[in-house]
């Protein structure tokens, strides 16, 4: 019988910076059961450039984590309501999820997002780099090189590629690429259909503010450790840019040809699905890898994307 279970990959995401803003809000279920949700927005100095990472919150009260994020919610201060010389500098510890929704024109809406799990404070005295990076196991699918306004291929290649959460989750990786000087050394080691911990820089950026990760030896490129688990007519430029990696899996953890089939099947189904729910007369043509109708800002109307653990289901 051919194994198409699809395990769990690892997806870890660590964030550290100065806290901007937070909406979290104690609410009840239907079932009498209390949780907080909402987010968070840390700025990051990374490369000289301010980043402003969005963190999605969403924690139980019967979780273990509901301590921490009720003392982020009471007591952390933030550049807007603080000043910069009161705000916290935090650290948040997560996983990359995919947000995707049908929005009000009936277009397909699809983006990654951090969804937060440890909050930590950092004292005064510590130097520890802003950073929002990720160390993700990753089934690498294609590569697209990238062509500038003129279109002259720029040396950059977009990346189309995938990871596997929990219950089976197929989460796909979008905006994401590989910048020229590691690129070739990139698709020689990863041939498509092949699954290895990569190292990501996540970038969030308002278009308009355009103006130190650890090197350890590794496969290619630099590589990640991370351990565990605004205004409002500004736009976002959104991207996941790949820095590196260990070499590709060979007989122990990568995903068979039969699995990543049966996780491309997955996709399009949970498309499909999500196409129907939409009742707007013309519906957008989509495909389960590579290109599709996807946002490079965000949405106020998006749905919060599936938990990420048992911790996280809501009773309701």
């Amino acid at each position: 019988m051919i194994q198409t279970e699809l395990n769990q990959l690892q997806n870890n995401v660590v964030v550290i910076g100065t806290l901007k803003t937070k909406e979290l809000e104690l609410k009840t279920s239907k079932a009498n059961k209390n949780f907080i949700s909402g987010k968070l927005v840390v700025q990051s100095m990374i490369d000289g450039n301010i980043h402003e990472i969005l963190i999605e919150v969403f924690v139980m009260s019967s979780s273990k984590l509901f301590k921490g994020i009720e003392t982020v919610k009471d007591e952390f201060k933030t550049i807007d309501q603080d000043g910069i010389e009161n705000a916290n500098r935090i650290k948040v510890t997560g996983t990359l999820k995919l947000n995707e929704f049908i929005n009000n024109q009936g277009n397909l809406i699809q983006y990654n997002e951090i969804r937060g799990n440890i909050f930590n404070r950092l004292d005064l005295n510590d130097d520890t780099p802003d950073k929002a990076v990720a160390s993700i196991e990753t089934v690498v699918d294609s590569f697209v090189g990238e062509l500038d306004k003129e279109q002259l291929p720029t040396g950059h290649y977009n990346v189309n590629g995938f990871t596997i959460g929990w219950r089976g989750e197929v989460i796909e990786l979008k905006n994401t690429f590989i910048c020229a000087e590691i690129a070739q050394a990139f698709m020689n080691l990863y041939q498509p259909g092949s699954t290895g911990l990569l190292s990501f820089q996540i970038h969030r950026f308002a278009e308009e503010d355009l103006t130190d990760v650890k090197i350890q030896p590794t496969g290619f490129g630099t590589k990640v450790e991370v351990e565990g688990t605004n205004g409002p007519n500004k736009k976002y430029v959104r991207k996941i840019e790949i820095i590196g990696g260990d070499l590709p899996y060979l007989g122990t953890k990568e995903l068979s040809p039969e699995q990543i089939a049966f996780a491309k099947q997955s996709r399009a189904l949970k498309i499909q699905e999500l196409l129907k729910k939409e009742s707007a007369p013309t519906i957008p043509t989509v495909q389960a890898f590579g290109k599709g109708i996807q946002s490079h800002g965000e949405d106020k109307s998006a749905m919060p994307t599936t938990p990420t653990s048992p911790m996280d289901m809501p009773i309701f």
